[in-house]
Order: C-alpha cells, then structure tokens, then sequence
C-alpha cells in the first residue's frame, strides 16, 4: 500500500508540472460474484454468488494524457473502486462432519480496489490503437459470514495489461487483457492471531468499455469486465487452542457492468 501512495503522489506531481489534458471519472459498479473453495480432492467446500443487483459500488478515476498525437499517445490512470453487498453463501459449519449445502446463508462482503496505470497507444491504423502498458494495485476483501468469523483477504498486485482501441469522431471502443500477479497475499480471520499467507493470488482479466463524448468536455461511458481469480491453498495457522486451520485453494469468476461520466479539465 505504500508503494502505492508514492506512485500517486508522482502521479500528483506529474499533472502539476505539465499542462496536458486531465480526466475526472466518476461512475457506478454492478458486481456478479461466483467464488467458491475446494478441498485437496477438488471437491467443492463452500461457495459464495451473487447478480449484478446484490453488490453494487462506486468508481473514482484521475486520467492524465502526456499526449495525444494521430499515431500515439500515452497517460496515467489512477482508479479507486468500493463494492458493497450481500452474496449467497452455501456451504457447512466448521468442523461439523456437515457435507457441502449443510448450511447455507448470507455473506456481507466488502470490496477495496485501488491501482496506479500506465497505458501507452501506438497507431496500426488512423483508427486502431495498439494498447500496452502495466498498473501496481491493492485488492481487499472482507467477508462477513457471521458477526464472530469475518475474514479478510488482501493483497498488492503487478499486472501486465494489453489491448486495441478504435476511435472514430465521437466514439471509443477499449478492450483489454490483463494478468494481475499477487505479491505477498494473506488473509486474517476472527478469532486466530496469526495471518494465513495464501499460496498465490492470480487474475486474469478481460474488460470492454465505450465511451461517447456527448459534448465537448464531457462524455459518457460502460464497461463490461470478466474476472478469473484463482487462489492457493494457504500455510497451517494455530487458534489459542491449538486447532490448526488453512485456507483453501479457490476460485473466482467475476463480472463487473460499470456506468459513468468523464469530465475533461
């Protein structure tokens, strides 16, 4: 998260000591969850859904362009997002002999995003962009299956990011892919002082936004993105009373529709 700050400050700088074009963005997140656990057999432990409807968050972004030429431009993104809401949790009580569907419930999950980009454009055609560049973020999750086992998730991630973009008068079409790589994910939980340092925390994603000025400093835009998030099982950890707990291996499939407005300074 620190290296995060100093990236935005940077970031800061940067806009103060040029006079290029500066973008406020401002929108509204739906989220689809489908996240479940596996046991060492890769049958299923627990799992958590949700529609578009039950997790629902803001989005908040700086968008600085260094240039913007016929054949190339470049510029930095700074992007926070915050998702709220309730999931669909079935699963079994720790330690009950239950099978999977013994239990079943609701979640509260909270949801944290906040990362630092760098985009680069070059020109294949007078409309097309060939799109490369790479983001440092910061992902967490708190998961509220009760009000005595609340887990929480974090970690810092690096994510190559490739794409294409056409622009044509008053329309732009973005679609990228990207590989967010984990550094150093944990989690902690109610109850157990120690933290589970998590195997790994990988995500591939895909993401497809249009945007559409709708006058000369403002424009409207949605974003459809497809998430895969894979995660290792975690190290042994040990409760005061000496029972010893892991994480396990899981899985994500996450989609986002996004809503918003850019405003040009």
């Amino acid at each position: 998260m620190k290296l995060l700050l100093v990236l935005f400050v940077v970031f800061i700088s940067v806009v103060q000591a040029k006079e290029n074009d500066l973008y406020f963005n401002a929108g509204l997140i739906g989220m689809s969850m489908d996240y479940r656990e596996y046991d060492d057999n890769s049958q299923i432990l627990d799992s958590e859904k949700s529609d578009f409807s039950q997790m629902m968050g803001i989005e908040l972004g700086l968008s600085y362009v260094l240039n913007a030429a016929d054949d190339d431009f470049s510029q930095f993104d700074v992007v926070f997002e915050r998702i709220v809401g309730k999931t669909d949790y079935v699963g079994a009580y720790l330690h009950s002999g239950g099978g999977y569907g013994s239990l079943q419930g609701k979640t509260l999950n909270t949801i944290v995003n906040f990362d630092v980009d760098y985009l680069y454009g070059l020109g294949i055609t007078p409309r097309v962009h060939l799109l490369a560049g790479a983001a440092f973020g910061y992902r967490s999750w708190e998961r509220s299956l009760s009000a005595n086992q609340v887990e929480t998730y974090n970690w810092a991630y690096a994510a190559p990011k490739f794409g294409l973009q056409y622009v044509k008068e008053l329309l732009k079409i973005t679609f990228m892919l990207g590989y967010k790589y984990g550094i150093s994910p944990q989690m902690s939980a109610t109850g157990i002082n120690d933290t589970f340092k998590l195997g790994s925390a990988n995500t591939l994603d895909t993401s497809l936004k249009v945007n559409y000025s709708i006058r000369p400093k403002t424009a409207v835009y949605a974003t459809y993105v497809y998430e895969n998030q894979e995660i290792e099982k975690s190290n042994v950890v040990y409760s005061s009373d000496g029972t010893g707990y892991l994480e396990p291996a899981s899985t994500a499939n996450n989609q986002y529709i996004k809503f918003g407005f850019t405003f040009k300074y």
